[in-house]
């Protein structure tokens, strides 16, 4: 992943508080203004003809200029140098590795101007990251965070020198506990970088999103699901919703039947069901509940998508096929039953019905029923009611609907479904 552009020619031209020794009248004159700096008397002519071949851009004589100078560099301010200029001669000759050094060699010179190390440890940073030498590219952008150098790029370069950590220690594709601890220490700084990225307002790259989730789903950590739901808010397609929902179901073991049914009814209207096991999971929770028509249904859209092949569940289609005629003429007297039932379970079990063949504004009468007379889960019932509202096209009914729902796992589900909400209105 790539986050910002490679180290070019303008960190040499922001460079500051360098007197270039030996050179023409202009250097000079820059020279006399900056502080007094103190060049032995025998790195000045090897010094100054490696600038000139640098300028000439003889990069084969400057290699050897650089061999000279170096061997006659003593004091800080000759080392600095020195390395400043290897710096200019790496960019000239596009080397990498030659101008990392010269940053870092710029840096432990005991020379280098205090006010700049931020920006030579996040360009030296970068260096060493490219170059997979992650633990020194951590040390040089934690340095460059520290001092303050502005911008989300410290902070997710730092996020992905952690990231290289842990995957570099993984075995297959498990991450050992300090590649786990590695994943929680960049976490922050990428997260950092998002915020840097949104207050500045500018658009947050989805591929940051998506490596926060990756890294945090590897690690199991309980922030996979936060990263999961940036993702989906930045990208809401299919992969992104079964990111999130699959790897809600695979950190809560503990979702009832009834939860996850609700969370795989998301999946569906989210093109999130990918595979024959989905529609699977999905059918058989839709018959255990007492919902053929449901199960049949999304039996049928698998095979129209040819997700499943057309003869495949057909043990499970037999069984919801063969109670939908019973089922459906069961429900008009439910309905009744419900209006003049004590309380509102019997309301709830045939908007359940109602609900499973698509007949969402019944489904919604019989809800608000049930909530009105009680005894029944209120979290379960504004969720399913919600749900109806929403696939019956009143978003403003079901918003309210999810929002009351406030305990559990069952809010998490409301969540994702005022997400999902969120995005159908705009």
């Amino acid at each position: 992943m790539r986050f910002v552009s490679p180290l070019a020619l303008g960190l040499l031209l922001t460079v500051t508080g360098v007197a270039v020794v030996g050179a023409s009248p202009a250097i000079a004159a820059k020279k006399e203004k900056a502080p007094k700096q103190n060049f032995s008397d025998g790195f000045r002519t090897p010094a100054s003809e490696l600038q000139k071949a640098i300028t000439d851009k003889d990069f084969e004589a400057a290699k050897t200029k650089l061999a000279a100078a170096e061997a006659a560099a003593k004091t800080p301010d000759d080392i600095y140098t020195l390395h400043l200029l290897r710096l200019q001669l790496g960019i000239g000759l596009n080397d990498n590795a030659m101008q990392r050094a010269g940053v870092e060699g710029m840096l432990a010179s005991g020379a280098s101007p205090a006010s700049e190390a931020p920006k030579y440890h996040f360009y030296a940073g970068q260096f060493a990251l490219n170059a997979d030498d992650v633990d020194a590219a951590i040390s040089h952008l934690q340095q460059a965070v520290d001092g303050g150098f502005p911008g989300s790029a410290p902070h997710v370069l730092l996020a992905e020198a952690y990231f290289k950590k842990a995957t570099a220690t993984a075995k297959g594709n498990q991450l050992t506990p300090d590649g786990k601890a590695a994943v929680q220490a960049g976490l922050p700084h990428l997260k950092q970088g998002v915020e840097i990225e949104k207050s500045e307002g500018k658009a947050v790259p989805a591929s940051w999103y998506e490596r926060g989730f990756q890294l945090a789903y590897l690690a199991g950590l309980p922030e996979a699901s936060d990263w999961a739901m940036m993702t989906v808010d930045a990208d809401p397609n299919a992969k992104n919703w079964r990111n999130l929902l699959r790897g809600y179901q695979d950190t809560h073991r503990a979702l009832t039947k009834a939860e996850n049914l609700d969370l795989m009814r998301l999946m569906r209207v989210t093109g999130a069901l990918e595979s024959e096991h989905d529609y699977s999971e999905y059918a058989e929770a839709a018959v255990s509940s007492g919902l053929p028509g449901e199960a049949k249904a999304v039996i049928d859209e698998g095979r129209s998508k040819t997700k499943i092949g057309p003869a495949r569940l057909s043990e499970i289609y037999g069984i919801a096929n063969s109670r939908i005629a019973g089922d459906k003429a069961s429900l008009p007297a439910g309905a009744r039953d419900a209006a003049k039932a004590a309380n509102g379970k019997v309301a709830s079990s045939t908007a359940d019905a109602y609900l499973g063949y698509g007949e969402y504004a019944k489904a919604a009468e019989l809800y608000k029923l049930a909530l009105q007379k009680g005894s029944v889960d209120a979290n379960e019932i504004n969720t399913r009611l919600g749900i109806a509202l929403a696939r019956s096209g009143d978003l403003p009914g079901a918003k309210a609907a999810f929002e009351k729902v406030t305990a559990g796992a069952r809010q998490d589900i409301a969540k994702f479904w005022l997400t999902w909400l969120g995005k159908q209105q705009g």
